[in-house]
């Protein structure tokens, strides 16, 4: 693969295997641009780019024809085991982070930054983010929570393990140890420093 080549989506299908296609953003503004995650080698993913950034609606318009034609080109590799389970923001207050999915360490490095910043509470608001944990493999949301920014929180995953002490629901406990187990295991396969 030739990682400063433009390729049309059908050439890279016919090469590789589709993992993912989504929209970089929410809402169907002009600089959309969709990312295309292909398997291109054991455990890795290769993410493309469009060329032509355009609104969800006009892609949602063409034809699977006008489709195959879109452009893409090399973005960046992943570990697909970083995929497995990602977090969706859904809203946020901090410029730092806009909504998106992101993976659990990304997330974590992002907040843990939030938290160290000093904050202004306007009208007796705080700042924060909704999200939601999902298993991209199945589609099912396994824990949503708002996290606000404060210097005392010590990131999303040492939040998570205060709710996991103190949840009571069996479902949701086993949800967030199921993070939790998922994360730590992420972190000695890949070797995080943080």
């Amino acid at each position: 693969m030739n990682k400063n080549k433009i390729y049309k989506l059908k050439e890279l299908l016919k090469e590789f295997s589709m993992y993912n296609l989504d929209f970089s953003f929410y809402g169907n503004n002009d600089k959309g641009e969709l990312e295309l995650y292909l398997k291109t080698d054991d455990g890795k993913l290769s993410v493309f780019k469009s060329i032509k950034n355009q609104t969800k609606a006009d892609y949602l318009k063409l034809t699977e024809e006008e489709a195959q034609e879109t452009e893409f080109k090399f973005d960046r590799e992943v570990n697909d085991i970083e995929l497995d389970i990602v977090v969706i923001v859904y809203k946020t207050s901090d410029i730092n982070i806009p909504s998106s999915k992101y993976s659990l360490n990304t997330l974590n490095k992002l907040v843990i930054e939030q938290d160290n910043e000093e904050r202004k509470t306007t009208d007796g608001l705080e700042d924060g983010i909704v999200y939601a944990i999902v298993d991209q493999n199945t589609g099912c949301t396994l824990y949503d929570n708002v996290y606000l920014f404060n210097k005392n929180n010590g990131g999303l995953i040492n939040e998570l393990k205060k709710e996991y002490e103190k949840e009571e629901d069996k479902l949701i406990k086993d949800n967030l140890k199921l993070i939790l187990d998922y994360y730590d295991n992420l972190e000695k396969e890949l070797n995080y420093t943080y």
